[in-house]
C-alpha cells in the first residue's frame, strides 16, 4: 500500500477538528519511511509529524529487516508488538487517496482508491517511540467488494462517527476498538487505474492521480 495525502494543513485541521496545526506540504505519493502528519489526542487533539514505519527491538536484531508499516486488525490484541499501543497509543493518519497494485500475470497496475466525494478520511493507526522519534503504522483489515479484486487486505479507514472513540483515552477495551476496524463501505468509494509513474516515490505531483485507460 502507498498512502496519498493530497491536501493542505488547513483542510486537515478543519476535517479533524484540530486545536494545533503543523506546517507541511501537500504530498501526492507518500511512501513508507517518510515523515507525515498524524492526528493524536491527549487532552488536546493535535497533528504531529511522525515517520511511517516502526522497528521494534526484535526486528532491529534481525539483519535486513524492514520497518513494520502495517498491523493486522485481527492480531492487535494478541501480538505483543501492538497490544499496548492499541490501548494507549492510537492515531489517525489523514489521507485523500491510497494506492494498491493489481497483478495481471507479470504486470502490476497501480489503482487509486478514494471516497466518491473526494473528501478526506482517516486511516486507523498506532504510534510508537523509537530512538527518540515517533513512528506510526497503519492498521489493515479485510477488503470490501471494491478492493478485494486488487488486494486481499485494505487499510482500516475509520467511519467518521468512530473517529472520536478511536482517539479517546477513555476507551481502552480491545474488543470494542477492534470492532471499529471493519472494511469501509464499498458503495462510498471508487477506484481507477493510474500511471505507472506512481510506482516511484521520487515522483510526487498532482498529475500522478489522473485516470489512465
Amino acid at each position: 500500500m502507498r498512502q496519498v495525502r493530497a491536501t493542505v494543513p488547513s483542510e486537515i485541521s478543519e476535517r479533524f477538528a484540530l486545536v494545533a496545526q503543523l506546517s507541511f506540504d501537500a504530498r501526492y505519493n507518500a511512501a513508507p519511511t517518510q515523515v507525515m502528519p498524524v492526528v493524536t489526542e491527549d487532552g488536546t487533539r493535535m497533528v504531529e509529524a511522525m515517520r511511517w514505519g516502526y522497528e521494534p527491538q526484535w526486528l532491529k536484531e534481525k539483519r535486513g529487516g524492514k520497518p513494520l508499516i502495517n498491523a493486522r486488525a485481527d492480531k492487535l490484541d494478541t501480538a505483543p508488538t501492538f497490544r499496548k499501543a492499541l490501548q494507549a497509543r492510537r492515531a489517525i493518519v489523514p489521507a485523500s487517496h491510497y494506492i494498491e497494485w493489481r497483478r495481471d500475470g507479470h504486470r502490476k497496475t497501480p489503482y487509486v482508491f478514494r471516497l466518491k466525494d473526494g473528501g478526506l478520511f482517516g486511516f486507523a493507526g498506532l504510534w510508537f517511540e523509537d530512538d527518540g522519534e515517533r513512528r506510526f503504522v497503519i492498521i489493515t483489515t479485510e477488503p470490501n467488494e471494491l478492493t478485494s479484486p486488487v488486494h486481499d487486505r485494505m487499510p482500516a479507514m475509520l467511519l467518521r462517527e468512530h473517529e472520536d472513540e478511536w482517539l479517546s483515552s477513555g476507551q481502552s477495551e480491545p474488543s470494542r476498538l477492534i470492532s471499529l476496524l471493519g472494511p469501509y463501505p464499498a458503495r462510498e468509494m471508487e477506484a481507477y487505474p493510474v500511471s505507472a509513474r506512481i510506482n516511484s516515490p521520487g515522483n510526487d505531483s498532482a498529475d500522478l492521480l489522473e485516470r489512465v485507460a
